[in-house]
């Protein structure tokens, strides 16, 4: 048989072969730590974009809400001016027609932005639209139907803005 003989080894050839992936590994804890800072600026970043994007569209849903009131206004300004016509008119038989006019002239010009009046009288009662403030037994009348309107209901497209207020039949 043939024996090897054993080399002995020394610290420094030790000390090399365990500095070596002492090395690598520092190498890429550095990498790695670059890789984490470069997400971490990125996220900030993207915070930042974020804050400044909600911000945005905060100003401008009140830039689009001053500009529909303004709109609305706009509308309804020769109604008013109308109406100030009418108070400084003295009263005859052309004063009653004059205000008619007005009144439609502003449910028209209601008409156009969107709203609409809900009908209720003889309607049968929907609780969706209709407030119902009284219940009266009526002859010839079927139950659950309205039978006065106390105040005038809209809707503003499929939303109801004020409901109508009605008597309905027992």
């Amino acid at each position: 048989m043939c024996e090897e003989k054993e080399t002995p080894v020394t610290e420094e050839e030790v000390a090399g072969e365990v500095q070596e992936p002492v090395d690598e590994a520092a190498a890429k804890i550095a990498e790695l730590e670059a890789a984490l800072a470069s997400q971490q600026e990125q996220y900030t970043r993207m915070l930042a974009e974020y804050a400044n994007y909600k911000r945005r569209t905060e100003q401008e849903k009140e830039q689009i809400g001053t500009f529909a009131k303004a709109d609305v206004l706009a509308r309804l300004l020769p109604v008013i001016d109308d109406l100030d016509r009418a108070a400084d008119a003295p009263d005859g038989p052309d004063y009653r027609k004059g205000v008619d006019m007005i009144v439609n002239k502003f449910h028209s010009e209601l008409e156009k932005l969107g709203l609409s009046e809900i009908s209720a009288l003889g309607e049968p009662f929907d609780p969706e639209v209709h407030h119902a403030v009284m219940r009266e037994d009526a002859d010839g009348v079927e139950p659950d139907t309205v039978t006065e309107v106390f105040q005038k209901g809209y809707r503003f497209g499929d939303r109801v803005v004020r409901p109508a207020m009605v008597r309905v039949a027992n």
